[in-house]
């Protein structure tokens, strides 16, 4: 049974992000039992968790943290538009990704899209509760894996690509040419050749097929 403490307009207020009923329903009774935490809503739905967000008009209705799988059944690149979308608002949430995809390509695409922080679905409760409030208070939240990674990235010992660069070699690797890689984002044919160009560079490589072997093996690129 949930202990009561603060004044309910203390409480934070979480938005769970996630295409899967069952673990909607997890995080929903996990969060409902905390006396500091509230569970405004639960969505599979992109466009309806940004709508959630978008019209909380009054303080009582405002989203503290969004708790988002980035895959939300069709890849990951609906989940960070969702990042930048909600980064972009006047007063945005704190998104903190809970993801069971945690390899280098999520955690910094993520991360540069504006999410505070990345957990992996192999987190146990208690940290993923101490992770919400954390993200609460404006800290940034990583798991020991993201920890790693990001160290790794830092200490210069694996190439740094942009999230769109990421976007761009996922789907390389999906085998796309460069037409519908353009047009799967939006982009002129001659934005993604450029991005191409900086993505073989930054790799030591020249060909697409070596681009995608070799961003496999450093971890920037998960197939399958």
């Amino acid at each position: 049974m949930a202990v009561r403490g603060p004044d309910a307009d203390a409480r934070v207020r979480v938005l769970v992000v996630d295409d899967h009923p069952a673990i909607r329903l997890g995080l929903r009774v996990l969060i409902e039992d905390q006396y500091d935490m509230r569970l405004v809503a639960e969505t599979g739905s992109s466009a309806e968790a940004f709508a959630l967000v978008e019209r909380a008009a009054v303080p009582a209705d405002r989203v503290d943290v969004v708790l988002l799988d980035l895959d939300l059944g069709q890849g990951t690149a609906a989940g960070l538009d969702l990042v930048r979308r909600m980064d972009a608002l006047p007063e945005p949430p704190a998104v903190l990704v809970f993801s069971a995809h945690s390899g280098d390509p999520d955690i910094f695409a993520a991360i540069d899209a504006g999410a505070v922080g990345f957990l992996g679905k192999d987190t146990d409760p208690e940290a993923l509760l101490a992770g919400i409030r954390a993200a609460a208070r404006g800290e940034t939240v990583l798991g020991a894996s993201a920890v790693r990674r990001v160290l790794r990235r830092v200490r210069g010992n694996a190439p740094t690509l942009s999230s769109r660069e990421v976007e761009v070699l996922q789907l390389l690797g999906e085998g796309l040419p460069n037409r519908q890689i353009a047009a799967r984002l939006y982009i002129s044919e001659a934005t993604t050749k450029g991005h191409l160009a900086s993505i073989y560079a930054k790799l030591g490589v020249d060909t697409r097929g070596a681009a995608v072997a070799t961003a496999v093996r450093e971890g920037l690129l998960r197939l399958g």
